[in-house]
């Protein structure tokens, strides 16, 4: 028969990690309907893949597009996701997502997601149902799956109230998250150190697990510390490392609600936690070997974007905008960063601005707290707090020395190495402000420098863990392997020549190496640029 669509002569990397082979794939209806003999396939149309590497399309399991997917012009803002190959997005990450919201929640739930907005959204809708069903009604560049929010969930029982909740508001949250999981939600997530989650406690999550664990579904977490020492935990230098304490309770947690847990972005933040690497995934191995269904994610730069406010801690963040002018306020926190900074190993320098969320920052994006602090004429600190205030706590910033610095990066290959590492973006893509280079380059990057130039693992292992992976631990289905009656979301590209171009100065170069990216068996990416302005993408419900 002829097909739809022919990949001719390519040398087929399945998503299962096993070894490679030629193959013509046969693409019928938007599925992969046929795998045959190099050159034994007929199509309407053909994409010569002799030389070339064929391979299920790249599941980005940690990213935060959810506020753009429901904008009427968001290809123009997420191609550079697809033309590093991305073919499907898990959004709703670290405890925000735009659903579901109350009329008295939507101005809090707008507030928490400044960093990640293009601009203001409608809110035509209140559930997660109806937001899924938006999105599915207005057609998808890309696949999407979305995760529920804890701190959505919490701003809509109980607003942005740093109180433990009462039983009834327990129950409420539960329920909430509940409905949401049912309507179409792939999990749940929470972002321990973001205010709304930053002021729950274990209690609170333990019940939101069991409702997890009870439909069956993933909990994806931004722990509380990621340091070794950090404000969360008292006394300060005294016991594990904090960052080793934080995924302790999180796995703990998950043991006690059987609750399937995914770790986000697994790193190490400031020189001097470093070390502590080893520690952190031999307490995950060991928590797998107890029975617990746990795995995480990490992101192939050492660098990181994040909120102003991700270095404050929750006594900052309860009624942030009257801390953060009070004095006696500032001379503690004055106090406690000096502090860190020497603890940590983390210079103002290492923390640059990449969208000020105000006029007066504007001119302040690219540099870091250091130039900034030059310009102004105020100590670092006081130029800090000037952005944090200036923007309401707003501000995206790249944030240096996440597992490495540069080249200097043995923590971070220590942590792509691991067979449970799946590979992730995290990153934040508007239009506004500078951007993070993982919004180009991640995927290329992981094949490129790290499986290819300095032999970490093998290709079919890294095109393994940024598909059949994450696939497996979203819940994903006819996704991310090559097998007949999955969908034919595919990448082409050359194994040789594929790489991320991104530099300090430029941080928005496009890859080289990626010839061609399909979705639902249509070309969407040709030659790095988008071949079509057809939607193509599906909205996954679980």
């Amino acid at each position: 028969m002829d097909f739809d669509l022919v990949v001719s002569r390519g040398t087929i990397l399945d998503g299962s990690g096993q070894p490679r082979y030629p193959a013509d794939l046969g693409v019928q209806d938007g599925r992969i309907a046929a795998i045959a003999g190099p050159g034994a396939l007929a199509g309407r149309r053909v994409i010569d893949a002799r030389g070339l590497a064929v391979a299920p399309g790249f599941i980005d399991i940690h990213s935060h597009v959810d506020w753009l997917l429901t904008l009427p012009d968001h290809e123009e803002i997420l191609a550079p996701m697809v033309a590093q190959g991305i073919t499907t997005v898990v959004a709703g990450n670290c405890g925000h997502s735009p659903a579901p919201v109350t009329r008295t929640s939507i101005p809090l739930v707008e507030h928490s997601a400044e960093i990640m907005k293009d601009r203001d959204l409608a809110y035509t809708w209140r559930s997660m149902g109806e937001l899924l069903s938006a999105l599915g009604g207005g057609g998808l560049l890309m696949n999407a799956a979305l995760l529920v929010g804890h701190g959505t969930l919490r701003q809509a029982v109980m607003g942005n109230n740093a109180a433990p909740p009462s039983p009834e508001q327990v129950r409420r949250l539960c329920a909430l998250a509940r409905a949401s999981l049912r309507e179409g939600a792939f999990g749940l997530s929470a972002g321990l150190a973001y205010a709304p989650g930053v002021f729950a406690r274990s209690d609170e999550l333990l019940a939101l697990l069991r409702t997890v664990a009870d439909e069956g579904c993933v909990f994806t977490v931004h722990g509380r510390a990621y340091t070794w020492v950090s404000p969360f935990y008292r006394p300060l230098l005294l016991g594990p490392p904090h960052n080793l304490r934080s995924v302790r309770e999180l796995l703990g947690l998950a043991e006690q609600s059987r609750a399937k847990i995914q770790l986000s972005h697994q790193i190490f933040i400031g020189r001097r936690t470093w070390p502590t690497a080893p520690w952190v995934l031999r307490a995950i191995e060991r928590a797998v070997d107890r029975g617990v269904d746990a795995a995480f994610d990490a992101f192939p730069y050492t660098a990181g974007n994040t909120t102003v406010n991700a270095l404050l801690p929750a006594w900052v963040l309860d009624d942030f905008r009257a801390r953060i002018n009070d004095p006696a306020v500032l001379r503690r926190l004055r106090r406690e960063f000096a502090m860190f900074r020497l603890l940590l190993g983390l210079d103002y320098a290492d923390i640059r601005l990449l969208w000020g969320a105000a006029p007066e920052l504007a001119d302040l994006e690219g540099l870091d707290l250091r130039e900034i602090a030059g310009r102004l004429r105020l100590s670092e600190f006081d130029a800090y707090v000037h952005v944090a205030r200036a923007s309401d706590g707003r501000a995206r910033v790249l944030i240096d020395t996440y597992s490495g610095e540069g080249e200097r990066d043995e923590p971070l290959r220590t942590v792509l190495s691991h067979p449970l590492c799946a590979f992730e973006t995290d990153a934040i893509l508007t239009r506004r402000g500078r951007h993070n280079p993982a919004s180009f380059g991640t995927f290329p990057r992981v094949l490129g420098r790290y499986s290819r130039d300095l032999g970490l693992f093998r290709l079919e292992e890294a095109v393994r863990r940024m598909t059949a992976l994450p696939a497996e631990r979203i819940g994903l289905r006819d996704v991310g392997r090559i097998v007949p009656g999955h969908w034919a979301d595919l990448v082409v590209f050359d194994p040789l020549t594929v790489a991320d171009n991104t530099t300090r100065e430029r941080t928005d170069a496009p890859p080289s190496g990626i010839r061609a990216v399909l979705i639902t068996g249509g070309v969407v990416v040709q030659d790095g640029a988008l071949a079509s302005k057809t939607r193509r993408g599906r909205l996954l419900r679980r």
